[in-house]
């Protein structure tokens, strides 16, 4: 009986392993003859005719040694200046404001709104002065007005099914 139990065990355990494609003997074989290449789509502009290289321009003229070396000392100054913090500005500069040569993050964040004044609002002579707070109680809306008689029926073509939409 324990030799059953073992054997099923062991059954069990196997069947939840996986061999892996690289030493999967099957696998090796389907990959060596092709097999799994027959299924897949072709790459795409294989329908096309293959480039004509005479099509391609010629190699561009290079330009004189001084344009080279006006270039190249550029570079090397942007990059020298990069390496530079930036000094902070003395006054911070006003919102909005820039001038060529500042850098484009200013020194203070912008300043405050300020807010119109608010007009005053009139009391009525049972309104509550300053200083003494009214209750606020909601007044009851009016019922709507009902109407005497109900409204005409809709046409007969709106009561029935909509008609089919038209054929292209």
């Amino acid at each position: 009986m324990r030799s059953v139990r073992a054997g099923v065990l062991l059954v069990l355990m196997l069947g939840g392993c996986t061999v892996p494609k690289d030493v999967n003997p099957v696998a090796i074989y389907r990959r060596i003859s092709g097999e799994d290449d027959a299924n897949r789509p072709a790459p795409p502009g294989m329908d096309r005719p293959r480039p004509n290289l005479a099509s391609v321009p010629p190699r561009p003229e290079r330009p004189p040694p001084e344009v080279r070396d006006a270039v190249s000392a550029a570079l090397a100054a942007d990059r020298e200046r990069s390496r530079e913090a930036l000094a902070p500005r003395a006054a911070p500069a006003r919102f909005g404001t820039a001038s060529p040569g500042d850098p484009t993050i200013p020194a203070a964040p912008p300043p405050r709104a300020s807010l119109a004044g608010a007009p005053s609002v009139p009391w009525s002579e049972g309104a509550p002065r300053r200083g003494r707070a009214a209750p606020l109680v909601p007044e009851e809306p009016a019922a709507p007005a009902m109407p005497d008689l109900a409204p005409a029926p809709p046409p007969p073509d709106l009561l029935g099914a909509p008609p089919p939409p038209p054929r292209l």
